[in-house]
């Protein structure tokens, strides 16, 4: 007797687990055919509907084949798709996926009260995810209950910032283009604010962008300088220079940034060179001509720009410039020191004051530097904007050589205290050294 019950106690526990061998291994196939199924050329569906018989208790399975049959369009296939949708959440009643799908695949049905339950069960278990608030908002707004529904698109998109242009696409036609209406639709997010601001100027309404982005306080806009450069290089674009300095002021409140004014012309501050900042001095260096700031040298202050010319062949220099707004037809004076070492070219540095409009209408030129080495020396050009003209372009050029095939520039200039003034009035080079990056 004892033999015969030892065997048997031997061989239930062997059976047992050849069963769940067996079910596991089931189930490994079946989801493992599942997740493949719907990347499949073809046959997609039979190897679906195989790998849910093969693990019938997987609720993956059943999402897959209920996912498949929802692409045919078909209504007796939009019936099976929920039904296999509801078989996956009751297999796993606390994966937001299934509810998700199922509250979609419910509405398609004409199910809309059942698809917004399982919806809003989809958003109770993932509360901080994007796609169950913004399917549950799509639905409501078909239902016509459009406060509910901006408010789970507000939410959606504060989850993920990507959906904003579709949510601000959606009140846009909803609202007909009602600024405030959309804005209430919005939300009151600074990032939202934002980038509707930049949604707005990419549909033309330059003037409503500006107005929502003057409503936000000067720490948002900050903290949002990535839409605002987008505004101001929209601006830029369409030659609206005193709007995009103003754009650029609230996001650089450390800069005295304002019409008429030459940031940094003493050169005391360092020069970045970024994107969000088109108003300060642009600096291009060359192997030829290294610029620089010196601490060494300057006419007052601190420091000045050095650029030292080491081009034994041609070179085309235009690497200096910072651009300018300033007001029409008004006269302008702008003066600057200048001194040399060693300098020697057929085609001397010189400043020019181009039409920021077109680039190329120079407005006033100073004379072309003089060979040799000398100190510290005073240059002024006058000139006069047109009436069109919003700003203009300051630039350390090269004068032509003269039809010479070499033309080689060696040498050393430095430059200190550009400063312009309106009306044509005395400069005082101190005055450029006022209201620079740091606020000195």
């Amino acid at each position: 007797m004892r033999q015969p019950l030892l065997r048997a106690l031997l061989i239930v526990p062997a059976l047992l687990m050849l069963a769940i061998s067996w079910y596991a291994v089931r189930w490994y196939v079946g989801d493992f055919v599942a997740e493949f199924a719907p990347r499949m050329e073809e046959k997609q569906m039979d190897a679906a509907e195989a790998a849910m018989n093969l693990a019938p208790a997987d609720p993956w399975t059943h999402w897959v084949v209920a996912g498949l049959e929802k692409r045919s369009f078909l209504p007796e296939d939009l019936a099976d798709a929920v039904r296999h949708y509801e078989e996956a959440v009751r297999l796993s009643p606390n994966d937001y996926r299934f509810w998700m799908d199922l509250g979609r695949a419910r509405e398609e049905t004409g199910d809309r009260e059942g698809g917004e339950k399982a919806l809003r069960r989809a958003v109770e278990l993932a509360p901080a995810y994007a796609y169950p608030r913004w399917y549950l908002g799509n639905l409501l707004l078909r239902a016509g209950r459009g406060e509910e529904a901006f408010k789970e698109l507000q939410r959606a998109a504060e989850a993920d910032p990507t959906m904003r242009p579709q949510l601000f696409n959606v009140a846009w036609t909803l609202y007909g283009q009602d600024i405030e209406s959309i804005k209430k639709a919005v939300g009151e997010a600074p990032a939202a604010r934002a980038e509707f601001a930049v949604y707005l100027v990419g549909r033309g309404r330059l003037d409503d962008a500006l107005g929502i982005w003057s409503g936000l306080t000067p720490a948002e806009k900050k903290g949002q300088s990535e839409a605002g450069i987008k505004i101001m290089n929209a601006l830029l674009e369409k030659k609206h220079f005193h709007e995009a300095l103003d754009v650029f002021s609230g996001m650089s409140p450390g800069i005295d940034a304002k019409p008429s004014h030459l940031i940094n012309g003493g050169f005391e501050d360092d020069i970045y060179i970024q994107a969000g900042n088109p108003f300060g001095w642009q600096i291009k260096n060359d192997p030829a001509a290294q610029i620089a700031i010196d601490p060494r040298t300057q006419h007052s202050g601190a420091r000045s720009l050095g650029i030292s010319f080491q081009a034994t062949e041609n070179l085309t220099f235009n690497n200096v410039t910072q651009l300018i707004a300033v007001e029409p037809s008004t006269q302008y004076r702008l003066e600057y020191y200048v001194r040399a070492q060693d300098l020697k070219s057929g085609g001397m540095p010189l400043v020019i004051v181009l039409d920021a409009t077109d680039g190329s209408t120079a407005l006033g030129t100073s004379q072309p530097l003089s060979p040799g080495t000398y100190d510290w020396q005073p240059v002024t050009i006058n000139f006069k904007t047109p009436p069109k003209t919003e700003a203009v372009l300051v630039k350390i050029v090269r004068a032509q050589c003269g039809g010479e095939a070499v033309c080689p520039i060696l040498g050393i200039v430095w430059y200190d205290d550009f400063n312009l003034q309106a009306g044509g009035g005395a400069a005082n080079p101190r005055d450029s050294r006022k209201g620079n990056a740091n606020g000195k």
